[in-house]
Parts: C-alpha cells; sequence; structure tokens
C-alpha cells in the first residue's frame, strides 16, 4: 500500500465463516459505518456531497459494474486453444504404494492405523484399552475411566479403526443431548469421521447445517449417526429403533442413566433406557453386533447398577442367571480369609472361565515367579476340583493366601468386561517412565457461603413448596413429585435458575406450553433419562391437580423479583475470581445449569468484559463487545490455553471434551 492509502483512506477488511453465527459481527460493521457516515467516529468528518456534483459523478458511471481498478495496469492475455492433456504411464511404484494405501486398513497386524491417522497422540492408557477392544471385538465392553482420562478418544480410536477395516458400517451413538454436539465435534476434529447428529427432528452436519434424510425410519437415514438417549428410549421412538436394521456397533454414553427404578424392591423394573438397551441385547447380534458402554459411575447407589449393565453386555452363566450370585460372590470376597466360603466363590470362578473366561497369564507367571510350578498346580486345583478345595486351601497354608485371593479376585466378568484407570495408575505410568504428561493433583477446598436473612427466606419458602406439592403429588400419582426435587437444585445454583425455573413452570401450569417443557435440557440430563417423568405429565387428571399451585407459583416469582439484595453466592464467586486472578492467569468455573452460566457471564464480562467465554450444549461462546456469539470448541481453548480467555464458564455436562487439564484453579459454582 501507498502512504495515501495508509494514512488518508479509511479502509476495512473482514472474513467470517460462512457456516457460523455472524449476525453479531455484521452488525458491529454496520454500525461502525453508521458512525462514520454521521461525523461520530474519532478523527474523521463526513461532509454532504452537493446533489450537483453527485448528479455529475454519476454520469460516469459504466454501464456494467467495473471487474479492476480503472487505475491498474491490466495485460490481456494471449488466447491460446486448450491442447488435449497427455498423461503418460503411472508408474509401477506409485501404482502399488497407492494399492497399499488402499489396502492397509484390511491387511494384518493394521489395528494401529486408525490411531496413527488420528490427530492425536493417545496416552498410553487410552491406546492399551483401544488395543485391547480391537482385539476382542466384537465383545462388548463398559469404559469406566475417572473423569477427564478420555473415555471419549479411547472410543474414537475403537471406532476411526472399526469403521477404516470396514469391520463397522452402521455405527449409532447414544448421549445425552447436552453432550450430542460435544461428541460430533470430537469424532470430526479428532477422528476425522463426520457422523450427523440427530437433533430436534431434524439431522445436522459437524458446522450446524441441516442435512437432506430419504422419508421412512429416521434411524435408517445414515448409516452412522448420532442421537440423545432422552429421543431413544421414549416409548414413540424405540419401535422404530428396533424396526431400524441393525448396528454393528452401539455405543452408549453416560450409559449411568440405564438403571432400574429402585433397589428396595426386589422387583426388577428397569428405566426406559435400561430396557431398550435390553430389548437390543434380545436381539443381539442382529441388532446390535457389538456394544459399548461408558460412564465413569457405574456404581452409584447399589452393586446392582453394575450387574444391570453386564447383563445388557451379555452377562452369562450363573453370573447372569441371578443376581443374588453377583451380589453374594463379592460380599464372600470381602470377608476375612478364613470366614469366606471358597467353594462358592471358586464356583463362579470357575463358571467364568467355562462361559469365555480366560487364566491371565501375567498374573500365572507372577504367581509361579513368587512361589515356584508346583505350588501354582496345586493352585489350580481349585479351578478343576470341585470337592477338594477345603482340603487344598488346608495344604497350600496361610502364606499363598493373598495369591489365592487375587486369583478370584482376577478372574470375574468384571474383569472381562470392564475397562478402568485411574489417575493413581497414570501417576505410576509417571513416575516408571511410561508417559510424560503431567498428571494435575487436585487440593479441593469447600468454600462456605452464608445468606442473607432474604435469601434464607426464599430458600426455607422453596423448601416449604418442594414438600408441600411434593408430598401431594407423590401421593395421588407415584412420579409427579420429581417435578419439586428440580427446584431444590437450581435454588442452590441460583436464584436466576430457580426464577427461570418457575416461569417455565408458571407457563405450564396455565397450559401455556406443554408438559414437555416444564424442564430445560440440563434438568432432563439430570433425572429424566432415570425417571422417565416427560411422558407421565401430560395427561389431563395431572392438569387438574396443577390448579391450586398456580397462585403459589405466582406469588413466589414476584418474591423473587423483588429480591433487592446482591446474591452473595455470586458476590462470594466475585471475590474469589479477584483474589485468584491477582495469583493466575485462567481459572475454570463450572456450573450445573446453562441458565446459571448464563447468568454469571452477563454479570462477569460487565468487569472482565471479553476475557470471558462459556462452553455449553450450545458449543463455544465469546462475547466480541456487542453480543455474546458462536466460537469453534478448539478456538475457545487455544485462547484459554493462551491466556487471551481468563474465565471460562462450562456447564458441568458438556464440559468433559474440553480436556483444559492445564488449569490451575476449577471453580464448581
Amino acid at each position: 500500500e501507498s502512504e495515501t492509502a495508509w494514512t488518508k483512506n479509511y479502509e476495512t477488511f473482514s472474513v467470517y465463516f460462512s457456516w457460523d453465527a455472524t449476525q453479531p459481527y455484521l452488525a458491529q460493521v454496520a454500525t461502525n459505518f453508521e458512525r462514520l457516515w454521521n461525523g461520530q467516529e474519532k478523527d474523521w468528518i463526513a461532509l454532504n456531497i452537493p446533489r450537483a456534483v453527485r448528479d455529475r459523478l454519476l454520469t460516469y458511471r459504466p454501464t456494467n459494474a467495473p471487474t479492476h481498478d480503472p487505475l491498474e495496469r491490466v495485460e490481456q492475455p494471449e488466447l491460446v486453444k486448450d491442447k488435449p492433456k497427455v498423461y503418460g504411464a503411472i508408474p509401477q511404484s506409485e501404482r502399488l504404494l497407492f494399492a497399499f494405501l488402499r489396502d492397509a486398513p484390511y491387511l494384518p497386524h493394521a489395528t494401529g492405523l486408525g490411531a496413527a491417522t488420528s490427530a492425536i497422540t493417545p496416552l498410553p492408557h487410552q491406546a492399551r484399552v483401544a488395543n485391547e477392544i480391537l482385539r476382542r471385538f466384537p465383545d462388548r465392553a463398559l469404559l469406566c475411566d475417572e473423569v477427564g482420562l478420555g473415555k471419549t478418544i479411547e472410543a474414537g480410536l475403537v471406532i476411526r479403526q472399526l469403521v477404516l477395516s470396514g469391520r463397522v458400517k452402521r455405527l449409532l451413538i447414544l448421549a445425552p443431548k447436552s453432550i450430542l454436539k460435544q461428541w460430533q465435534e470430537e469424532l470430526y476434529e479428532k477422528f476425522a469421521l463426520d457422523v450427523p447428529r440427530y437433533d430436534a427432528g431434524k439431522f445436522w452436519g459437524v458446522y450446524d447445517k441441516p442435512l437432506d434424510a430419504p422419508d421412512g425410519n429416521p434411524w435408517d437415514a445414515f448409516d452412522c449417526l448420532i442421537a440423545g438417549s432422552q429421543l431413544a428410549k421414549r416409548a414413540d421412538r424405540r419401535h422404530q429403533i428396533l424396526a431400524a436394521r441393525g448396528w454393528d456397533l452401539l455405543v452408549v454414553d453416560e450409559a449411568h442413566h440405564a438403571r432400574r427404578k429402585d433397589f428396595k424392591e426386589r422387583i426388577y423394573r428397569p428405566n426406559r433406557l435400561l430396557g431398550l438397551l435390553n430389548e437390543i441385547n434380545e436381539h443381539a447380534p442382529r441388532k446390535a453386533a457389538s456394544l459399548l458402554l461408558m460412564t465413569a459411575t457405574p456404581m452409584q447407589v447399589h452393586p446392582l447398577e453394575v450387574w444391570d449393565l453386564l447383563t445388557v453386555l451379555g452377562l452369562g452363566g450363573r453370573w447372569g442367571a441371578d443376581e443374588d450370585n453377583f451380589l453374594r460372590f463379592f460380599g464372600e470376597m470381602r470377608k476375612p480369609f478364613d470366614q469366606a466360603d471358597w467353594e462358592f466363590i471358586f464356583e463362579l470362578v470357575q463358571d467364568y472361565l467355562a462361559t469365555g473366561g480366560t487364566i491371565d497369564e501375567d498374573f500365572k507367571r507372577q504367581v509361579i515367579a513368587d512361589i515356584g510350578q508346583v505350588k501354582w498346580a496345586t493352585i489350580e486345583g481349585l479351578l478343576t476340583k470341585p470337592g477338594e478345595r477345603a482340603r487344598i486351601l488346608r495344604q497350600l497354608g496361610a502364606s499363598v493366601q493373598p495369591h489365592v485371593k487375587e486369583l478370584a479376585h482376577r478372574h470375574t466378568p468384571i474383569t472381562r468386561y470392564v475397562f478402568r484407570n485411574t489417575r493413581t495408575l497414570l501417576r505410576e505410568y509417571l513416575r516408571r517412565g511410561i508417559m510424560h504428561e503431567r498428571v494435575p493433583t487436585r487440593k479441593p477446598r469447600i468454600e462456605r457461603v452464608e445468606m442473607l436473612p432474604e435469601e434464607q427466606a426464599l430458600y426455607t419458602r422453596i423448601d416449604e413448596y418442594i414438600s408441600h406439592f411434593y408430598q401431594k403429588y407423590e401421593n395421588e400419582r407415584r412420579g409427579l413429585g420429581f417435578v419439586m426435587t428440580v427446584y431444590r437444585r437450581r435454588l442452590t445454583s441460583s436464584f436466576h435458575a430457580l426464577h427461570l425455573s418457575l416461569e417455565r413452570r408458571l407457563k405450564f401450569l396455565r397450559g401455556v406450553i406443554g408438559g414437555d417443557k416444564i424442564f430445560d435440557d440440563d434438568d432432563l440430563e439430570q433425572d429424566e433419562l432415570e425417571q422417565d417423568v416427560a411422558e407421565d405429565l401430560l395427561t389431563d387428571a395431572d392438569r387438574e391437580r396443577f390448579k391450586t399451585e398456580v397462585e403459589y407459583v405466582e406469588d413466589f416469582i414476584q418474591q423473587l423479583r423483588l429480591l433487592s439484595v446482591a446474591e452473595s453466592k455470586l458476590e462470594s464467586l466475585k471475590d474469589e475470581l479477584h483474589r485468584v486472578m491477582l495469583q493466575r492467569s485462567t481459572v475454570l468455573v463450572f456450573t450445573q445449569y446453562t441458565d446459571t452460566m448464563d447468568y454469571l457471564r452477563d454479570q462477569l464480562k460487565e468487569v472482565y468484559g471479553s476475557q470471558v467465554a462459556c462452553y455449553s450444549g450450545r458449543g463455544g461462546e465469546v462475547w466480541n463487545g456487542i453480543a455474546w456469539v458462536s466460537a469453534p470448541k478448539e478456538k475457545v481453548k487455544n485462547d484459554f490455553r493462551a491466556g487471551s480467555i481468563s474465565i471460562l464458564l462450562c456447564t458441568e455436562s458438556a464440559s468433559e471434551g474440553l480436556n483444559l487439564q492445564t488449569c490451575g484453579v476449577l471453580i464448581n459454582s
């Protein structure tokens, strides 16, 4: 550019994604132009051109729009008639190379090709899990790594290799609604897999572009598909899934939502998601040749939760025939050695080996190295000589008891189906030099927030509201009281989140919206998958019950609006952020609800401006000075690592894929 162009011309040049949300950017350009046009832009003066001058200038306007600057010298290219290209013979070396690339996924021992051609380098524990699942395929598995250790990476490695090798042509991934987009982005960015997303009755590409789909069963529209667990479990969708063509691989994320309705009664009553998986299992392998379940918490309140998931995976023999055997085995294993029923324990170990299990060769070699081949042969008699086990145990003596107990511990269906890595294991890898990535050490601190009297009054009122109406609805129809329990969690998140929930509740009570709109996606993530509530709240009889609640909710909302004090929890968060930001460059803030996240970001941007960003089921969002606009997840991650984003707000359900272990401070709000 010339000096005149730099000093006397006013020019702007902007480039935006055609597939992204650009309206706020365009609005900012329009605002700047208006300021310039009206003479409000600093260092610039806008003058009106007289009408006569304007009209005279227009007489020089060309008929057609110019293709280049008239002052530029443009050499006219000489027209030369294209000659047909003549291609020579392709060298044999290139033919062989392309043939290898074409056939590589199908060659023996090519199980590492998927990882080698992905956009990531898996950690040792991730590679080990993926390779073992691939070796056993189509055996089923349960991925149970601790939160943040890469279950999605392990699943992605498996999926990419199986798709490349042609062993999986039909794939269905079921996940909570809030992480569907996250799943889609992870597969695309890390594993070069473009898998459509089925959401809100439509099919979506990676950049939220609607995809055309053929008429008919939506579950047959694409061979590979990501869909919501909430949608799949619905009664009106289940028959579509069961009628669809079978899948080579079914992946279910957050599989702990598939559970029985209660454990107090010994009557097996699975919720709809668990019921769906049971039905699919009954039709296997026609419906799902292989199944991959994923959860960091396979057991939350009762050991039978694990048994339920294992039966979905195909738990057989005496282990799968009776849940009491499963519970009794681990109960006996917890007893002192001389009080345990070893006859029963090794009956089940023998059953495990007879129904597909194998001896752990690494364990066998270690025991032989410790006690010798002769004593190992005696120990093996526990597996092959029923009726003589008491004699064998006496013969072995107390010194061998730890090996006997470990033999039983190592040979159960859990060791076959379940893969679980912990941070303790990763630190051991680090100590031995197997891996070099730092494993963060957590130092949790609980910060208590004292409520003001006005807040305490509201908390007491929500407690009264819940107690009264919960009991009323539970007495009239079991399950309706669930609606009330949502509000207690909302209150502990923020008064803003509670306010929005009660507004939705009031609209429902007045009949403005249907029962499926009582909750937002955050509520559904936490409970509806397990409680099967949304479809049960739409009857006319229920609406009659709700009439007495309208007046109470209206008054409650008015009291929330009149709350004049700043929320104590928010003020405490601001103080904590101020303290942290004096010592750290970045901080991560988790919230349970998107409503609370939106509330916090609007409060914090007043202080921190564009240094605040957020990530939820909607994807990444940043503040551009005018509005919150969409941003790719990778941009949010990179800006956060670089420090241009100092505070990142995330919903808990959508944050796992961010994998921000470089952050020094994490706040659960």
